[in-house]
């Protein structure tokens, strides 16, 4: 059998094939503009879950939302180590910092709908 489009496939990659470790690296599936959002959007949602993070650890999974929390910290990270050199890879740490923070929400609406954030009315101090 005559291979025309295999090698021609190959071919079209040109350098973000890394033949030292095999893999494909590709660099040019995003645009910069949509890197910088999605980095800039990662960290204001993880800055604002930092805020609550004494309000969290109140809640009765404290240690779910940390947890979920701590693996957003660690894709963030791999997200910006990785943007440069090989989208695949930064697509893969949004999808799992996105993941998590998805599982948070999901969390806190079940603790919204048990009435945990609910305003409880002061009880009025009685004088002696």
């Amino acid at each position: 059998m005559r291979y025309r489009f295999l090698p021609w496939i190959l071919e079209q990659e040109g350098s973000d094939f890394q033949h030292i470790t095999q893999r494909w690296r590709p660099t040019g599936l995003l645009m910069l503009a949509q890197v910088r959002a999605l980095l800039k959007d990662m960290q204001q949602r993880y800055d604002h879950l930092a805020a609550a993070q004494e309000e969290l650890q109140s809640l009765d999974r404290a240690d779910k939302y940390i947890g979920n929390m701590h693996r957003m910290r660690l894709w963030m990270r791999q997200a910006n180590f990785q943007w440069k050199a090989d989208q695949l890879r930064f697509i893969q740490a949004a999808a799992g910092f996105y993941m998590d923070y998805g599982a948070i929400l999901r969390l806190l609406k079940i603790d919204q709908s048990r009435g945990l954030f609910a305003d409880k009315p002061e009880l009025p101090v009685k004088g002696v």
